[in-house]
């Protein structure tokens, strides 16, 4: 399976990232009461959130975790700071501990981010990588469909769905969706992609 970083890798703080274009919903609700959370003014939280991101570029990941932490502990749903990065914060911490191996925890944060943000097939892909992770492969499997419904050109999610099925024990199903996963990534010039896939194509031969 291609590397957790491949399939989730930062979630940026500008519209132009690469893996997740989340949609703002609402979802959870945080235990703590908002009267109780000291609020930080919005360009500090997004000052936060690129620290947490270059920690986490570094792979200091207990240090990325504190801040993301941070930054979720002080903006409640329906403050200043918008959905997307509650959602950017969940999702790259779910990253953050997977590499930790904290697998339990990441999944948790993927589920907040799901929450927020139903229709995210980056979402649903990092927590099926996850769950892949976890031993737990008929769950990962449904999150990769999930992702594939939400984008049906999601090559990723294609790729490791092929390799959930493999390890199953089902050859045909991989092949088919690894034949997916190459056409879609030679369409989006992702070489190192469309080689891999090639690769298991062979191999299935």
């Amino acid at each position: 399976m291609k590397s957790i970083q491949a399939a989730v890798t930062l979630i940026a703080l500008t519209c132009g990232f690469e893996l997740s274009r989340v949609e703002s919903a609402w979802g959870y609700a945080p235990k703590v009461q908002i009267e109780q959370l000291k609020l930080i003014p919005i360009q500090t939280s997004l000052n936060l959130l690129e620290e947490a991101a270059k920690k986490q570029e570094q792979e200091d990941y207990p240090g990325a975790i504190a801040d993301y932490t941070e930054f979720l502990d002080t903006h409640p749903i329906g403050g200043a700071a918008p959905v997307k990065h509650r959602v950017e914060a969940y999702s790259n911490r779910g990253f953050s501990k997977a590499m930790l191996d904290d697998l339990r925890g990441a999944i948790e944060d993927f589920d907040r981010a799901i929450e927020l943000a139903p229709n995210s097939a980056d979402a649903y892909n990092a927590r099926g990588n996850v769950n892949a992770m976890a031993g737990n492969p008929a769950q990962s499997i449904r999150d990769f469909n999930r992702a594939i419904s939400c984008n049906r050109n999601f090559a990723d999610a294609y790729y490791n769905r092929a390799i959930g099925r493999h390890d199953l024990g089902d050859r045909s199903g991989a092949k088919v969706d690894f034949d997916r996963a190459a056409k879609l990534f030679q369409q989006q010039q992702d070489l190192g992609g469309y080689q891999q896939a090639r690769e298991w194509i062979i191999k299935l031969r």
